[in-house]
């Protein structure tokens, strides 16, 4: 697989490609300039349903809950009654190799782009206004069983 600048992406043995990208990510990557940079978050809109996004907006009557993901430093927002909804979108985010021109896939999914989580090293203050208003589908996801509380955690 190829960028669209022509670096080459080395897909590492624990990537987080979410289920049903892994087909799309060639015409994907395709779309994008590296332009240097030494991370890439990429959302590529490929003007068809191309599956669900497990992200949305949340509001009054929402039924929030948070729980820890497996490999997560803290605890993500989920929303309980709601289900996936189509979506055209497909976010990729890299990482430039320091050996070479290459770049790492760290993780790719069906949605849009979405600020880092509150409690990720990343995190701004866009981070605690986009978590506190949108949230992971419950369900679509795995957790930490035990993790789960209707407090949040930040």
């Amino acid at each position: 697989m190829f960028l669209g600048s022509g670096e080459p992406i080395i897909d590492r043995l624990n990537s987080h490609v979410h289920n049903g990208v892994r087909q799309l990510l060639p015409e994907a990557l395709a779309t994008i300039q590296s332009e240097g940079r030494q991370f890439i978050v990429g959302e590529v809109d490929f003007g068809r349903p191309v599956g669900e996004s497990a992200c949305g907006a949340t509001g009054p009557g929402d039924e929030i809950l948070y729980a820890k993901r497996p490999r997560r430093w803290g605890l993500t927002r989920f929303v309980r009654n709601r289900t996936p909804e189509p979506c055209s979108s497909v976010v990729v985010i890299l990482k430039k190799a320091e050996e070479d021109d290459s770049y790492i896939l760290i993780t790719a999914f069906i949605g849009r782009k979405a600020e880092p989580e509150p409690w990720d090293r990343n995190a701004t203050a866009k981070s605690y206004a986009f978590w506190s208003s949108h949230a992971l589908v419950w369900g679509s996801e795995p957790v930490v069983p035990g993790t789960e509380t209707t407090v949040c955690p930040w």
